[in-house]
């Protein structure tokens, strides 16, 4: 669970990141840069951008069969089953 959160997450956060080095930097160098509106801005839509990425990504990248019967969660003698797709029977 924390790992899918995290491979989602930190695509999210590699903008801020690299923005804040660079800010540290800048400011070691004598610059008076901050953060700002447009800088926050720019940051979060490139960070969205790469989670969206990750996601193609991830969903491009799996193993399960892509076509078949998709069958829901479901409760059984008490447990609860999982989804699953089960693949349709080859001729």
């Amino acid at each position: 669970m924390i790992r899918g959160f995290l491979f989602h997450l930190i695509p999210l956060l590699i903008p801020f990141v690299v923005y804040a080095i660079y800010l540290y930097f800048a400011k070691k160098a004598g610059s008076d840069k901050t953060w700002q509106g447009k800088s926050i801005a720019v940051s979060t839509l490139i960070g969205l951008l790469l989670m969206a990425m990750s996601m193609i990504g991830l969903g491009l990248s799996r193993d399960e069969p892509i076509e078949g019967t998709y069958v829901p969660p479901r409760f059984e003698n008490g447990k609860l089953i999982g989804a699953e797709i089960i693949p349709n029977k080859k001729d």
